[in-house]
């Protein structure tokens, strides 16, 4: 008997062991977690509009840029209660007071009073308080505790504080209309970022597919190099050449697949892709019109007065001059202190003693009034601090211009580089072209043994050397047409 209930105890404890585990894993799992999430290897086709969307609700500046948006927004919602809506408060108190001095100390010997009633000269009668004489001495001993209670409730209203709290207002509205538009030039950014960053991608999987295609070649080259040795042809040597040829190609496809790894990188880290979904991603040209075939020349001119129109509708530019119109109403509400200030405000209170709570007499009261400040000598400080801030907002405009200036460099940098990027296009197109037809001859030359292995070796790094400008040249022209959009302010995210 005790054998059996030994194992059921035991089977009993394993059993909530078990228990207490299960439930413990469990949690573990369904608890949320911070950590990074698993990968998937469902692979996913990401788009430069995709891309695009994704940043616009994941990227962290746009995030923190619209958040300082909102909170100006309510800041303008703040600036004007406190300015228009009135203040009121109450409050109640209880306190009990207990003294420690003796009953001796508290007691006071008073004549005893008496009440008679004393005859009128029209035969009635009232009743007087007094001390008769010979009247008894009593003693009159103070309680020890006292209840105390009090309640107040007050209101007051700013009726004119030297336009200060108007100002306020006024520099609220300001700041919130400059975050408005920096939020927007934030996205319109962050776009371009991604933009760039995207075409970097669809550059460096070109450059892989172009050293892939190289690779290719010098290894078809030595089997036939190789080929020829065996067949008594030509010399070791040039099958040596060859090889070194092969493993440099090989050493430039390696790096292109790590650039091409670090551009996807660059940009999922943008977005908030976790690490180990990288590899899941895929990225393709829909939406890009990277066809240089029969391009349409590009209009790459703009007058002062195009221009001078795009930097007054940058919200860059709109930002900053709203940012100067808050630091000028900054100043009036500095200046706000230097005049006299008007409150009203009224109230009402109570308060009442006695030893039994519950028989407190309270004696209650109504007070109205108003209050003017005005102010005398400061030392000078408001004065000094209006100063300050007046060199903070040439600060400010000493800003604007410099970024004006940048706008207009910007322009032209955007110009130059899509004119360089369109002549670019159409030399590597020519160098391409003759690159192939030079290595095919050097090829036939050599089959035929008219040739040596050197002349197709510097054909076919002449040949790979095009390909790369050729593939450079292309999403450098793409870029440009880009970011001359940006820089023009055509971008609407």
């Amino acid at each position: 008997m005790t054998f059996r209930t030994s194992n059921l105890l035991r089977a009993g404890v394993a059993l909530c062991l078990f228990s207490i585990f299960f439930l413990s894993t469990s949690a573990e799992a369904q608890a949320p977690s911070q950590s990074t999430p698993p990968a998937t290897n469902v692979p996913m086709t990401l788009t430069l509009s995709d891309a695009i969307a994704r940043a616009m609700a994941e990227n962290y500046t746009v995030q923190t840029t619209a958040n300082d948006a909102r909170r100006n927004d309510i800041e303008v919602t703040r600036s004007r209660d406190n300015a228009w809506l009135p203040t009121a408060g109450a409050s109640g108190s209880w306190g009990y007071s207990y003294s420690l001095e003796p009953a001796s100390s508290r007691t006071l010997s008073v004549l005893q009073t008496t009440q008679v009633f004393v005859p009128t000269s029209n035969g009635d009668s009232i009743l007087v308080n007094g001390v008769a004489p010979n009247a008894p001495v009593i003693q009159v001993i103070s309680p020890a505790g006292a209840h105390k209670l009090a309640w107040n409730a007050t209101a007051a209203y700013n009726i004119f504080h030297g336009g200060s709290d108007v100002s306020q207002i006024s520099a609220a509205e300001a700041n919130f209309g400059a975050s408005q538009h920096a939020a927007f030039w934030t996205r319109q950014a962050t776009a371009f970022t991604v933009t760039q960053d995207y075409l970097d991608i669809l550059r460096n999987n070109e450059l892989v597919v172009s050293a892939d295609s190289t690779l290719a070649e010098a290894q078809a080259q030595l089997t036939l190099v190789q080929g020829q040795y065996n067949a008594g042809v030509v010399p070791i040597g040039q099958v040596y050449t060859q090889k070194a040829v092969v493993e440099q190609d090989s050493l430039a496809l390696i790096q292109a697949n790590v650039n091409y790894q670090n551009a996807k990188a660059t940009l999922l880290f943008a977005l908030n892709v976790a690490p180990n979904q990288y590899m899941n991603y895929v990225f393709s040209t829909v939406g890009i019109d990277t066809s240089t075939v029969g391009r349409a020349a590009v209009d790459t001119t703009i007058t002062d007065a195009q221009l001078n129109a795009v930097i007054d509708r940058r919200p860059d530019i709109l930002a900053q001059e709203q940012t100067i119109d808050a630091y000028l109403f900054k100043i009036d509400v500095t200046r706000g202190s230097l005049l006299p200030s008007l409150d009203a405000s009224a109230g009402i209170s109570g308060a009442g003693t006695n030893t039994d709570l519950t028989k407190v007499q309270m004696n209650n009261g109504l007070s109205v009034g108003l209050t003017l400040s005005v102010p005398i000598f400061d030392a000078m400080q408001t004065r000094l601090l209006m100063q300050e801030e007046q060199v903070d907002v040439e600060n400010q405009r000493v800003t604007l211009q410099q970024d004006v200036q940048g706008i207009r460099n910007d322009a032209t940098q955007a110009i130059n580089n899509l004119k360089a990027s369109d002549q670019a296009l159409s030399a590597t197109d020519a160098a391409l072209a003759a690159a192939d037809e030079s290595l095919r001859l050097a090829s036939e030359r050599l089959r035929v043994g008219a040739g040596t292995e050197v002349d197709v070796i510097i054909a076919e790094a002449a040949v790979e050397t095009a390909r790369v400008n050729r593939v450079n040249a292309k999403y450098n022209w793409v870029l440009a047409q880009k970011q001359l959009a940006y820089t023009l302010g055509q971008w609407n995210f």
